[in-house]
Order: C-alpha cells, then sequence, then structure tokens
C-alpha cells in the first residue's frame, strides 16, 4: 500500500504530550485575574484622598517695615565765628554733658579784639571822668553866677556824650568777649554725637555744621510702610518695634507722624513712630522692624498643597459627602502665607476640601475621603 502524502512529508505525528493540560491550567487562573482586574479598573477606581474641613479662623491683618531708632530732639551745632580749628575733643559714638567743649578755634584775633575793647574801655572812663569834674566846676560857678547858662550846657553836652561813648565801648567789650567764648564750640545738651563734620586744622565760617547731637530723652522708630497699608480709614490697632537681631526684644510704639509724599520707587511712606519706654537693648542707631497690626478678622485658611487650577485660576476640590465625589471650586486668594493660604472667597466654613492626593482627581470622581490635618 502506498504511504500517504502527509506522512512522507511531515513524518509521524508526535503523540500527545501529558503535561499540556496542566500548563493550561495554570495559565488559565492568571489570564482570567488579569481579564477580572481590567474588567475592576473600567467599572471605577475609587483612589483615597485626605481632606480637610474648612473652618474660618482670627485673620490679623498686619504691616511691617524695617527702619532705625532716631532721637526724638537732634541738634546740628556749629561755630558762630570764622577761624581755624585747633582742636576737637570728641568722635562719633562720644556722649557728652551740656556746657562740655567739643572744639576750639584759633582765638588769636579774638583776644587782640579783647585787648583792644579793654584799653577803649579805659580811656572812656577816664575821659568821663574828666568831663564829670569839668560838670561839676561848671555847675559851681554858673550857680555863683560867674559863668553863664550856656557854658554849664556845653559841659553837659560833653559829659553826656562821655557816657555815651563808655557805653559804646562797654557795648563792643560785651560782643568781643562773646566773640572769644564762641571760639569753644560746646553741647548744648547731654546726649551722643553722631556726626562729626570738622577737621583739626580746617578754617570753618560761620553756621557751618560741625557736628550733629542726638540728646538724650525720648526715642523714635523711623520706617517705611507700603503706601496701599495707610489708604484705610481706621487707625492701627497696635503697633510694635522689635531688633531685627533680637526679634524678641520688643516694645509698644504709637504714631506720631506720617510723610505727606510718597517713595515713588519703592510705594513706601516714612511714618515716624513714638517707642514707649524702650528696653535698655534698643537703642539709637539700632536696627528695627517695626509690626503695625490693622485688623482682625474671621476668614477661611487653608493649607497650601490643597491649591490646585481650574481653567489658569486658583481652585481647589471640594468633596461632596452625600455623593461621595469631587468637584473643582474657583476661589479668590487674599494673599499667600509661608504654607496657609488665606481664602476671601469661594469657601464656606464646613466644606470638605483635598489636600493630598489631588494629582489625578478630576470632577464628579468618586473618591474615599480619610480625614486629614487641617492646620
Amino acid at each position: 500500500m502506498p504511504t500517504p502524502l502527509v506522512t512522507r512529508q511531515m513524518g509521524r505525528l508526535p503523540p500527545t504530550s501529558t503535561k499540556f493540560p496542566l500548563l493550561v491550567a495554570a495559565v488559565l487562573p492568571l489570564l482570567l485575574a488579569s481579564c477580572s482586574d481590567d474588567v475592576s479598573e473600567k467599572a471605577g477606581y475609587v483612589p483615597t484622598v485626605r481632606v480637610a474641613t474648612a473652618a474660618a479662623v482670627s485673620d490679623v491683618v498686619t504691616v511691617s517695615g524695617t527702619g532705625e531708632v532716631k532721637p526724638r530732639v537732634e541738634s546740628v551745632l556749629s561755630f558762630k565765628v570764622s577761624g581755624r580749628v585747633i582742636a576737637r575733643d570728641v568722635e562719633v559714638g562720644d556722649r557728652v554733658k551740656v556746657g562740655q567743649v567739643l572744639a576750639s578755634l584759633d582765638p588769636t584775633e579774638q583776644k587782640a579784639d579783647l585787648t583792644a575793647a579793654e584799653a577803649a574801655i579805659r580811656a572812656r572812663q577816664a575821659t568821663l571822668r574828666t568831663a564829670e569834674s569839668y560838670l561839676n566846676r561848671r555847675r559851681t560857678l554858673t550857680q555863683t553866677g560867674a559863668l553863664p547858662q550856656q557854658q554849664l550846657d556845653e559841659a553837659i553836652q560833653q559829659y553826656d556824650s562821655a557816657v555815651n561813648d563808655l557805653d559804646a565801648a562797654q557795648a563792643n567789650l560785651a560782643s568781643v568777649q562773646e566773640s572769644l567764648a564762641q571760639t569753644e564750640l560746646k553741647a548744648d545738651a547731654d546726649g551722643l554725637i553722631t556726626a562729626v563734620s570738622i577737621e583739626p586744622g580746617e578754617v570753618v565760617q560761620p553756621s557751618s555744621a560741625a557736628f550733629e547731637l542726638a540728646h538724650d530723652g525720648e526715642l523714635d522708630a523711623v520706617f517705611n510702610v507700603d503706601e496701599s497699608a495707610l489708604t484705610r480709614d481706621a487707625q492701627p490697632e497696635s503697633v510694635e518695634v522689635a531688633l531685627v537681631d533680637r526679634p524678641d526684644i520688643r516694645a509698644v510704639a504709637r504714631i506720631q507722624e506720617i510723610s505727606p509724599s510718597v517713595d515713588r520707587k519703592l510705594g513706601t511712606v516714612r511714618l515716624k513712630l513714638s517707642i514707649t519706654d524702650p528696653p535698655p537693648e534698643i537703642t539709637l542707631g539700632s536696627a528695627i522692624v517695626a509690626y503695625a497690626k490693622l485688623s482682625e478678622v474671621g476668614r477661611i485658611s487653608i493649607p497650601s498643597q490643597s491649591l490646585t487650577s481650574d481653567n489658569g485660576k486658583p481652585a481647589v476640590f471640594v468633596v461632596d459627602p452625600a455623593t461621595e465625589t469631587v468637584e473643582t471650586r474657583q476661589i479668590e486668594v487674599l494673599r499667600y502665607d509661608a504654607d496657609r493660604i488665606i481664602v476671601a472667597n469661594g469657601l464656606e466654613p464646613g466644606d470638605q476640601l483635598v489636600v493630598d492626593g489631588t494629582q489625578f482627581l478630576y470632577p464628579k470622581q468618586k473618591v474615599r475621603a480619610v480625614p486629614g490635618d487641617a492646620q
């Protein structure tokens, strides 16, 4: 009998393996499980998100600015006469007492004027004595009728002229003595030298600034604050100042003066505060920060990580407890703090917002909410 064609081409078929049913039995459950996962994922994956309850908190609105401590009273000291500086006895930062000599001019010219003025006084006094003696003789002779009244009147005129000349000489002496005294520049109050503008050997002119003296007494804080903070009708509720390098050193202050002009580059206004009972650490020239409390109102504060975007605007995911789904809600942000966001509009107390797990959420998505930290 001839051999079949298939047998000649392929050879005899191998017998069926006994391991094949076992392999099918092992793979089939895996395939079924994979299909089951795909079906369940398509049916609706429910993510777990962390939520917090929106609650109104006390929001303290403050403004701050940096500045320095300055004296309440500060004077610019200058010589009232011209001359060459021969001595300067103080430096910047020195404490001085009222009447203390700060600097001196060469008094040679003033001393020469004083010598001449004193000599003029002596000459006028001698002239007056002569005129007085002459007047007394003329008065006696006139009373006896030996001299006419006209000669007595002339003697009186000479005497009066001598008196006037002596008065003028005495006034000149006082002026010269004052000029000599002005060659020494003295402190007009107890305080601290904050600036020096003269050097020994320099020729100074009258009224040119020589020193700046900060008077002891009340201190002021001068700083700059944002112009928008001063557009309110009401005054700040409270003001405090603190050292920049030591924020724990604080003092109460009150607004003393507000500059009418605005720095257009910085958009700030210059304020002067009066510091009440400053601690010893707050001294002249100290760098300070001033904090003005403008108001305290109830606002909703949310964690910064809960913020998302909806059509390019700030938004959050809010959970509907009834349907356990989320929706995006646009909000109006009042300001951004360090790790919190102060909300002006868009949320109400009691709203459940997603604070963790917003990356893959979409509106109307069903979620499993887990309470989180609302602070």
